[in-house]
């Protein structure tokens, strides 16, 4: 089966098969020989494979359950792994400072050796593999009050440091090749005295740096990425915003940590935003969308909604502080 028509039907199964997870207590199998956790497979599944991991382990199943391949990590982690465009393997291994860290990546062929890998203690929740074999690699920056106090930060909400969520490009074997900052696009309204200072609801494409539902140092705690062939673009989740960012991956490194260049013109600040009006001062409470969301992704093309956006919205219905 061509690698590419297998990622997309992983995808797209693993909503179905997550759900048929949770309605398990009560639903008889539909299959007489249930395998794998397989507990529901109505007509209306779509026919493809499911990839679940856990410790070192991750297991590619069919709709009737069966493990149809098993990759072996060298270390424990309890992050998801991947299919990438080439046939490879990559997941996250060993773990990082603080819940949803890693110590790194490794990408494994289909007989788990390891191709080339990767270590850092900042990488933080999820990676997308690119079609030129790259991988983009969410990370959590690390500044100290000092330095978030300059940049036009209230004192009053720092704890420990401020760490905004960053984006890397690291090419085989172990390159960095690309990178975009939140840090580089920051706008406040709190001290005229400081950098970033303006009008927050003017600038929607910029980050408020005193917009923080709770005083902790994981200021944005993004924990999915995505990116689209088509558009060049990058989406992630921030989760401690309840919303999710478009950027442009068409910049130079130098034109991502500005306002110019790119397919956009805009560099690396942000070209959409949706969850929470109130993240820009332009909402309040009320026109919350998104609630502590999760797996923010483009729908594939060939797929139903192709380059239509799903993600997983954990919390609807109430409010989230975390």
């Amino acid at each position: 089966m061509n690698t590419n028509k297998l990622r997309d039907k992983i995808k797209n199964t693993c909503l179905l098969f997550i759900c048929a997870l949770y309605g398990s207590l009560s639903i008889q199998p539909a299959y007489s020989q249930q395998t794998v956790g397989l507990f529901q497979n109505e007509a209306e599944s779509y026919p493809g494979y499911t990839l679940i991991s856990r410790d070192t382990t991750s297991h590619l199943i069919d709709n009737a359950g069966f493990v149809v391949h098993t990759w072996t990590r060298s270390q424990a982690s309890f992050h998801q792994g991947y299919l990438l465009d080439n046939g490879n393997f990559i997941a996250f291994v060993g773990s990082g400072a603080g819940a949803g860290s890693a110590a790194g990546f490794e990408v494994l062929d289909w007989d788990s050796n390891i191709v080339w890998s990767w270590s850092d203690t900042g990488i933080f929740h999820d990676v997308v593999g690119l079609p030129n074999g790259n991988i983009l690699v969410l990370y959590r920056a690390n500044y100290t009050n000092a330095e978030a106090i300059a940049q036009g930060k209230d004192p009053a909400t720092l704890n420990d440091g401020l760490a905004p969520v960053m984006i890397r490009e690291i090419a085989e074997p172990g390159i960095v090749v690309w990178e975009w900052e939140a840090w580089d696009h920051l706008v406040q309204d709190f001290d005229a005295t400081k950098a970033n200072f303006g009008v927050v609801a003017d600038h929607p494409e910029l980050i408020d740096i005193n917009y923080q539902l709770s005083v902790t140092s994981n200021w944005h705690h993004s924990n999915s990425i995505d990116y689209n062939t088509a558009l060049d673009q990058i989406i992630i989740s921030v989760r401690r915003f309840n919303e999710f960012w478009v950027i442009d991956h068409s910049t130079t490194t130098s034109e991502a940590a500005g306002d110019t260049g790119g397919n956009a013109g805009m560099g690396g600040d942000i070209l959409y935003r949706w969850g929470n009006p109130a993240a820009f001062d332009m909402g309040t409470i009320t026109d919350q969308q998104l609630f502590g969301q999760h797996d923010v992704s483009w729908i594939p093309e060939g797929l139903p909604g192709a380059g239509n956006i799903t993600v997983f919205n954990n919390g609807a219905g109430g409010l989230f502080n975390g």
